[in-house]
């Protein structure tokens, strides 16, 4: 049987997951960007993080991010890198690399994971990842964190890309 907790961290990541579409969206499809971070690597140079939406539950205690790789080209990207970078695992040696950095407190959170070990967040393990991202468009993902509930702004940093800092928590 599962606790209170367990039953409300379902219901808020089931509406994280509800509140996104499916695959790569394109640019007609925008949603709001609150902050970006662009790519600083090799093979994402050309692409953008953004920061998309915020939500924090009742008790303030969990928050969930949505965010994206946009493709600011003209021809489709495929995304194969970010999955060989363990950036959505906690198998073995690794962490989810997707994580949010309290500069106040200079902390840094991991996604929450569940029962079977695997990343409460948009990933490989949820079947909820991109392999690529369309021309001009985006590919939409989200990740849930465990933090406290005094948190005001948070750094969200993915792996490849710059920190998208002063993400505003209200």
């Amino acid at each position: 049987m599962r606790s209170f907790n367990q039953t409300a961290l379902v219901a808020f990541a089931c509406a994280a997951i509800l509140s996104l579409t499916s695959g790569s969206v394109s640019a007609e499809e925008d949603s709001e960007i609150l902050e970006t971070g662009e790519g600083i690597e090799p093979e994402n140079e050309w692409l953008t993080a953004e920061a998309h939406k915020v939500e924090q539950n009742v008790r303030r205690n969990l928050i969930s991010i949505d965010w994206a790789i946009a493709n600011n080209t003209d021809s489709d990207v495929v995304l194969t890198w970010l999955h060989e970078q363990q950036t959505y695992t906690y198998n073995g040696d690794y962490y989810s690399g997707v994580t949010v950095f309290d500069p106040e407190t200079e902390t840094r959170y991991h996604p929450l994971m569940d029962q079977a070990g695997d990343c409460v967040c948009a990933g490989n393990t949820s079947g909820r990842f991109f392999n690529q991202v369309v021309a001009g468009g985006y590919s939409p993902y989200w990740s849930l964190f465990s933090t406290p509930s005094d948190v005001e702004t948070l750094t969200l940093e993915v792996p490849g890309f710059e920190p998208i800092e002063d993400i505003p928590i209200d």
